[in-house]
């Protein structure tokens, strides 16, 4: 076995936090990206897909 680089441990999930607890904030209780099977005929159509609905804006709840 050949080893090309090493990984090296910057905290993990602990060094994270940060950063995830602002995504949770942002997104509130919507899911980042809708359960389902989805088929796309390329990665790069996929990564579109997937950066758009991470982007969306939430949809506010109707007014009565």
């Amino acid at each position: 076995m050949k080893v090309v680089g090493r990984r090296r441990w910057r905290g993990g999930l602990a060094a994270a936090a940060g950063l995830l607890e602002i995504a949770l904030r942002l997104r509130g209780d919507k899911p980042f990206i809708p359960k389902g099977v989805y088929r796309f005929a390329s990665f790069e159509e996929s990564d579109a897909w997937s950066l758009t609905m991470l982007t969306r804006p939430r949809k506010h709840a109707p007014r009565s």
